[in-house]
């Protein structure tokens, strides 16, 4: 059976959908930005990034009111609830990602060898500013396919473990592809996927995990100059390289394939488990016909 008796789409098949409409989605946004741009990596990355989010919005608004039967709040159900105290979930994660990643750079700075090169002037600062839209749009897009609505529907179906292991893990996979990427640099970004989802299961809402995201792409790559996830394109102002053992520098995938990288991840892990976060959000709630999983059933609470 697809759907369930109140004629509801049932969650593993509308986790299907997602996942198939996320991919269509952004293959489609990436040849249509590749059309106006052709090779101009920022250019195409300040189309692509900020049309996938929109696209994102309209096939995720669409399925919850198609399958799920959401007419109403459809914002808050998908992530992004306007209650009391967004705001600050949104600037804690922005910071926590800026400490974190100061902690991982520090032992590269203090054992390693960085080389810092600064060049300020109208049009870097030009560039910087689309650097910052595109990692916000970037950030935000990510945390819409893999703690938005697809990962949703996964957790109803198996429940929040199971959710977790399947995004973070295909988290670290999309990854692969980027420069430099390794086996060590995959083991991390599982593990800041981890953090991610949890940052979403304990606040039902996706501010803490985007402001997460964004403050440690936006600190690694615009401000110390760094390569995030492999890639330089970030690095218009400021440019360092980190030279000294792989395990400490994380080679040219930078510290998110780092042992000091991996340190900071696992202490993001420790905060947000233990941080006293309000939950702003509530997973969608049907009629005892299907069963429920929550947050609870894995200890994952408020």
């Amino acid at each position: 059976m697809l759907t369930s008796p109140t004629g509801r789409l049932r969650p593993i098949w509308s986790f299907v959908l997602a996942v198939g409409f996320s991919f269509a989605a952004f293959v489609a946004c990436s040849f249509i930005a590749a059309a106006f741009t052709g090779d101009h990596i920022l250019r195409f990355e300040a189309i692509f990034r900020p049309l996938l989010i929109v696209v994102l919005f309209g096939v995720y608004f669409w399925l919850l009111t198609t399958a799920d039967h959401v007419e109403d709040n459809r914002a808050a159900a998908l992530g992004f609830p306007l209650t009391p105290g967004w705001g600050r979930q949104l600037g804690a994660g922005c910071l926590l990602g800026t400490i974190l990643t100061s902690l991982a750079v520090l032992p590269v700075a203090i054992w390693g060898d960085l080389g810092l090169s600064v060049h300020l002037n109208s049009r870097t600062l030009l560039r910087a500013a689309t650097v910052l839209t595109v990692l916000v749009c970037g950030a935000l897009g990510e945390e819409m396919m893999f703690r938005g609505y697809p990962f949703q529907r996964l957790e109803e179906a198996i429940g929040p473990v199971g959710a977790i292991g399947v995004f973070s893990v295909l988290f670290g996979i999309v990854h692969l592809t980027n420069p430099g990427a390794s086996a060590w640099g995959l083991l991390n970004t599982v593990l800041i996927g981890i953090v991610l989802a949890i940052a979403y299961l304990r606040t039902r809402a996706l501010w803490l995990p985007w402001g997460l995201h964004l403050g440690w792409n936006t600190t690694l790559g615009l401000v110390y100059g760094l390569p995030v996830s492999g890639l330089r394109l970030f690095n218009v102002v400021v440019y360092t390289s980190a030279k000294g053992p792989r395990w400490l520098s994380g080679g040219s995938y930078g510290i998110e394939a780092s042992a000091p990288g991996a340190l900071a991840v696992v202490l993001g892990l420790i905060v947000v488990c233990r941080w006293p976060v309000t939950r702003l959000g509530q997973p969608l709630t049907f009629p005892r016909q299907e069963p429920e999983h929550l947050d609870s059933s894995s200890g994952i609470q408020s």
